[in-house]
């Protein structure tokens, strides 16, 4: 029992990277593969709160996704006694996907996906390395390629700020809060860039406008 939920718990760890990466189609798989587990009830006590919780998370971001929305307009919605319900939709999801990975369009898609992948991690070692006129070149470079890749904004934003260049930082930020499924994060990455330039005041209006969305 507990390596099967080990197990389930590792699917639904892969799903996150899945996402991060913009492969819908192996985090779909990997949610199906974790949901199979619950369903043959071999997931309990603690590590299936803790594995529930995962795949709401997973399925809050998925379901902000183009290819999701365009078969489930209204999400996929995962809530207890209704799994087998949740499992039978991510299938139908994987199965439609598949078929458009066969697609001439989808290998277009792969390609494109490919040279932005490339991009960011360029404009990545740029950045690390000081190269800040290169790597902003990356950088928009991977914008150019951008479709639904949400959440590379907030990458491209964090990243800069670890490199203490948040002026950088906020040029992408701004875009990740207008597009990234998590935006509660993106605001929080905001912040942290707006304080880092020392402007107290847009620092403050920012802090309001958070506290705002959590009250």
């Amino acid at each position: 029992m507990k390596d099967d939920s080990k197990a389930a718990k590792e699917h639904i760890a892969r799903a996150k990277a899945y996402f991060q990466r913009h492969d819908v189609l192996r985090t779909t798989a990997s949610i199906i593969a974790s949901l199979r587990l619950v369903l043959a009830g071999k997931v309990t006590g603690l590590d299936r709160i803790t594995v529930d919780s995962a795949v709401k998370e997973v399925l809050h971001n998925l379901n902000r996704v183009s290819e999701v929305k365009k078969m489930f307009p209204r999400g996929i919605m995962y809530a207890k006694g209704h799994e087998k319900l949740v499992h039978d939709s991510l299938v139908k999801l994987f199965l439609e996907l598949k078929k458009a990975q066969d697609s001439e369009s989808y290998s277009e898609q792969l390609t494109r996906k490919i040279s932005l992948d490339k991009a960011l991690n360029r404009g990545r070692r740029f950045l690390s390395g000081g190269s800040l006129q290169d790597a902003t070149e990356a950088f928009e470079e991977a914008k150019s390629l951008y479709v639904d890749e949400h959440s590379m904004f907030r990458m491209i934003g964090e990243w800069c700020i670890e490199c203490k260049q948040p002026k950088m930082a906020i040029r992408y930020l701004k875009k990740a809060v207008a597009v990234d499924p998590d935006t509660g994060k993106a605001k929080r990455a905001l912040l942290d860039a707006v304080v880092a330039t020392g402007d107290k005041v847009g620092a403050a209006k920012l802090k309001a406008q958070l506290q705002g969305d959590y009250s």
